[in-house]
């Protein structure tokens, strides 16, 4: 009896710690991505204040970007508002994406795609937006240098001294501190370009592609099955949103399914990375 009422004693004292260190580790958590956030947006802001002048192009437009839209008011205000100000012409298909009519995105983009006038598409989130005013024309070069190249990228790492949450600017002075176009194992699917004729010959795996995760790193692999290269582009994007929950259900099938398709290593964390 005696040892009973020892360790019942001990239950609540335990119990307080516990809850106290949890709370602690929560305030912490939400301090440190306050101060990123706070930091983002004064990062972004400085960033935004150094974009140049624009200089407005009279090129035919060579990139539709295509986009899978969910929140309206969203897509108008990041989306709309950053292609509105770009140098050259940037026509865009925005799909209402929602309710029975709603698509995955293997079968959006395999509806869409096709159906774009111009060289290239760049498929993209209603949430991003171009920053540098010249981005079209610095992602075509990358096309242009490599001939390899397939795929060109808004890479969605940071310089390790840069903010990585708060603002989200999408790798303002190049990887790891390197200008730059950069090679990728896969892309972070906020934006990227690819050629409609590659498109047209390769579309997207609808069969094993059934939810909105991967489908841009599933293409970067099949592009480097077919031994073409994906590049990151050197001008700068800028991402509203945080990542999406990896631990969704959606996300977890995604993820397996591109494991049974190139092995267990071929899909880490999050997608982005090179």
């Amino acid at each position: 009896m005696l040892r009973s009422v020892t360790m019942s004693s001990w239950v609540p004292w335990v119990g307080g710690v516990t809850a106290g260190l949890g709370l602690a580790y929560l305030l912490a958590v939400a301090a440190k991505f306050g101060f990123l956030r706070t930091r983002g947006h004064f990062t972004l802001r400085r960033e935004l204040a150094s974009r140049r002048v624009p200089q407005p192009s009279t090129a035919p437009p060579a990139i539709t970007f295509v986009c899978p839209v969910t929140r309206p008011d969203m897509a108008g205000r990041v989306l709309e508002a950053g292609l509105g100000d770009l140098d050259e012409q940037a026509p865009r298909i925005l799909h209402a994406n929602t309710g029975s009519g709603a698509l995955v995105a293997a079968k959006l983009f395999n509806k869409l795609g096709p159906a774009v006038e111009t060289e290239f598409v760049a498929f993209c989130h209603q949430d991003w937006r171009p920053i540098d005013r010249d981005w079209v024309a610095r992602t075509l070069e990358v096309f242009a240098a490599r001939p390899a190249c397939e795929m060109v990228a808004q890479i969605g790492v940071l310089d390790a001294d840069r903010d990585r949450l708060g603002g989200r600017i999408l790798d303002p002075h190049g990887y790891a501190g390197e200008a730059g176009s950069h090679l990728l194992h896969s892309p972070d699917e906020q934006c990227f370009v690819l050629r409609v004729a590659r498109l047209r010959e390769l579309p997207f795996d609808e069969a094993n592609l059934p939810e909105f995760h991967f489908y841009a790193v599933d293409y970067a692999y099949e592009l480097q099955r077919r031994g073409f290269e994906v590049w990151s582009t050197p001008a700068l994007g800028y991402h509203a949103s945080a990542t999406g929950a990896i631990t969704s259900p959606q996300f977890k099938r995604a993820r397996e399914v591109l494991r049974r398709k190139y092995g267990a290593g071929a899909v880490r964390a999050t997608t982005g990375w090179i």
